[in-house]
């Protein structure tokens, strides 16, 4: 995947003249550590070989995410780790303890409330630490914190639950406020280069989901115990945090990667380092901001709060497929696959692009929320079971992924080609904190869904 493009001489050497004028510290830094002057003075355009800067990307994608997916997944080990126990530590099967039945509530406001609140401080204000720093930085804190994470999983924590809890709570935290700091550098970078690599993060952040959902299965499929479960988990988790960190440091070294950072997708260093208006980008975007934040909203309305209630018909009653596999096949697995399979055709297509038209199919993605809840959700008390079969709840599921996938593909690539070049990073920024913000606002009406059923 190449993306090719000139300049003419005269703005190369205006640009340069201006660089060496400038105390631009991004450019220096980056200049430096990567050996690549001669970016700055030639005029053509470096290839991406072997699209290695798209495959990073890719990657990037998928790690930006991993917190929450391996987070949620090991839902088996959280439970383990909270359940009832007496001062013998032996097991008590009773009902769930109090922080069982409340982990998961905890476990979403600890995610959804510090990614809301750094993605709009990196919007406000990220422009006033170079992006690279922000990114390795980023990546370093969610590595220590993973690490934290991974360790207490062979530590016997029964003895002091309330601490384990407050410290997971507090790991999580600082986890997902380093992630956010990370996506909105990611997504500002992305927007620099052609839509191509705008469609890698998006779609890599997607493929997070199908691994984690992958290994969830599979640990069912083999009976592993919820503490070796969770370690394989964390032990992936880590593993793919210092691969982007390593992988990170050596895209500066590639040229075709400076020379869009340098450049900036056509704009000029100058350009990029204009006074940036924030409320001129929400007048040119408000309506893709505006599509993103109805695209995840609607979507966290009823996934998984609802979702995760559906239960198989009952004439698969006893069998594993009920017991077992049903949730995570359908819910997490088929959920994660339909979006990445929109993601990638809107790649490809990125079609529709007039942004009215966009914003009304978002809009329409709400039909979607009655049909979810209309499903064999379980326990229910004042909705009627219209759509009781599997095949039919999947078909449901299918489209509703799929929409999600497709239309954020769109609206995170059109949303920083409706601004200038140097408005780019910007755009994507405020782009993801209203995605964040859609997250949060259909967790808070999922919560009331369910009472609804």
């Amino acid at each position: 995947m190449d993306v090719t493009g000139s300049i003419n001489n005269e703005e190369c050497v205006e640009s340069v003249e201006n660089e060496e004028d400038a105390d631009y510290s991004e450019e220096r830094e980056l200049v430096n550590d990567s050996c690549s002057t001669k970016v700055l003075d030639t005029c053509e355009e470096p290839r991406d070989r072997y699209c290695l800067v798209y495959i990073l990307f890719y990657l990037f994608g998928v790690t930006s995410l991993v917190p929450w997916n391996f987070l949620i997944t090991a839902n088996d080990y959280w439970m383990y780790k909270f359940r009832e126990v007496t001062p013998n530590n032996v097991t008590m099967f009773v009902r769930k303890t109090q922080f069982q039945a409340e982990f998961t509530s905890y476990l979403n406001v600890a995610t959804a409330i510090p990614n809301l609140i750094f993605l709009i401080l990196n919007s406000l204000y990220g422009h006033l630490v170079p992006v690279k720093t922000r990114l390795q930085g980023s990546l370093v804190v969610v590595t220590l914190a993973f690490l934290v994470t991974t360790s207490f999983v062979q530590v016997d924590t029964d003895e002091w639950q309330n601490t384990f809890f407050i410290i997971t709570m507090v790991t999580v935290v600082i986890m997902t406020a380093a992630s956010a700091v990370f996506i909105g550098g990611l997504v500002g970078i992305a927007s620099r280069f052609s839509k191509e690599y705008m469609a890698a993060v998006i779609s890599g952040q997607s493929l997070g989901g199908i691994i984690a959902a992958v290994a969830q299965i599979i640990s069912l499929a083999f009976k592993i115990s919820p503490l070796h479960s969770a370690l394989i988990y964390f032990c992936i988790a880590d593993i793919m945090v210092i691969a982007s960190f390593l992988s990170y440091v050596l895209l500066y070294k590639i040229d075709f990667f400076t020379y869009h950072i340098l450049r900036g997708s056509g704009g000029m260093a100058t350009n990029r380092h204009r006074e940036v208006s924030m409320l001129l980008i929400l007048k040119k975007i408000w309506v893709y901001a505006f599509s993103i934040f109805a695209v995840f909203g609607i979507s966290m309305a009823v996934y998984p709060a609802v979702t995760v209630l559906v239960e198989s018909h009952p004439v698969t009653s006893g069998t594993d497929w009920n017991n077992i596999f049903f949730v995570p096949v359908v819910n997490y697995l088929i959920f994660n696959c339909g979006d990445y399979a929109g993601r990638l055709v809107a790649g490809f297509l990125l079609r529709p692009n007039n942004q009215w038209v966009i914003a009304g199919a978002s809009v329409l993605r709400i039909i979607g929320i009655p049909m979810l809840m209309l499903c064999n959700a379980q326990p229910r008390k004042h909705l009627p079971v219209v759509f009781p079969w599997d095949y039919e709840y999947i078909l449901i599921m299918i489209v509703f992924a799929f929409t999600n996938g497709y239309l954020t593909n769109i609206i995170m690539i059109n949303s920083t080609r409706a601004v200038e070049p140097h408005e780019r990073e910007k755009a994507s920024s405020v782009a993801a904190a209203l995605l964040s913000a859609g997250l949060s606002a259909g967790a808070a009406a999922g919560l009331l869904l369910v009472r609804l059923l």
